[in-house]
């Protein structure tokens, strides 16, 4: 089964094409939402992510009361920025990927919070890693521990903008979390020294305040895929 994203980025694809071909000439008020669903056999959440990336691209307007119109001032998006709440990883190299961004983003937060955690997020920090430890390596929940763990650090850094993008980037972080501990049966030694050591690492230079210890730390943790079989 298709999904929800991909869905409408085929049914952007095709209202693109119409409006480039001529089809859906300019000022052309569109069909309705229920019409559109219609036309390309989708559901209205569907059309309606399709046709917010018109808006954003501006190739149509969508004036309050009246509809949506065709206009000409689209402009080209970047090529290499696919919009993070559409990103979908379909393989390692994705992975990796997000794994670079993670090392830069989340270094840079584990250092603002080693200057600026108070005790209610170290008090968090120390449950996130107890629960690691409680469940096991082997538990599927240690995965729900290491993510609570790196959304505790976040709050640690006292930024609302970190935060927002944090939430927005958990569904690809997910996957590499996984993908680590798939690892952990394999290797023992990795399954200890990524699950345990690294995470307490982390957290004995954020407690001790100091930022470049922090941000040494995380970044190595992260960076797992680099030296994984060291």
């Amino acid at each position: 089964m298709a999904r929800p994203a991909n869905l409408s980025n085929a049914v952007y694809d095709k209202m693109k094409e119409a409006v480039d071909s001529g089809e859906f000439p300019e000022g052309l008020k569109l069909p309705t939402e229920n019409a559109l669903c219609e036309r390309y056999s989708v559901s209205r959440p569907v059309v309606r992510g399709a046709m917010e990336r018109l808006r954003r691209e501006g190739y149509i307007k969508t004036v309050r009361g009246s509809g949506s119109f065709v206009i000409k001032e689209h402009v080209t998006p970047t090529p290499f920025a696919p919009a993070l709440g559409e990103f979908a990883i379909s393989g390692i190299g994705d992975v990796i990927q997000c794994q670079e961004a993670r090392m830069v983003f989340e270094g840079e937060m584990a250092a603002l919070a080693a200057e600026r955690w108070t005790n209610k997020e170290m008090e968090e920090m120390d449950a996130a890693l107890a629960q690691i430890h409680a469940a096991g390596l082997d538990s599927v929940s240690t995965v729900d521990g290491d993510m609570r763990f790196h959304t505790a650090v976040i709050q640690g850094a006292k930024n609302d903008y970190a935060s927002a993008l944090f939430e927005l980037m958990k569904p690809q972080i997910l996957v590499g979390m996984n993908m680590s501990k798939g690892l952990y049966p394999l290797l023992p030694e990795f399954a200890h020294r990524h699950g345990i050591e690294e995470h307490k690492a982390i957290l004995d230079a954020i407690r001790a305040r100091d930022p470049e210890g922090a941000r040494r730390e995380m970044r190595n943790h992260i960076g797992f895929f680099g030296d994984q079989f060291k």
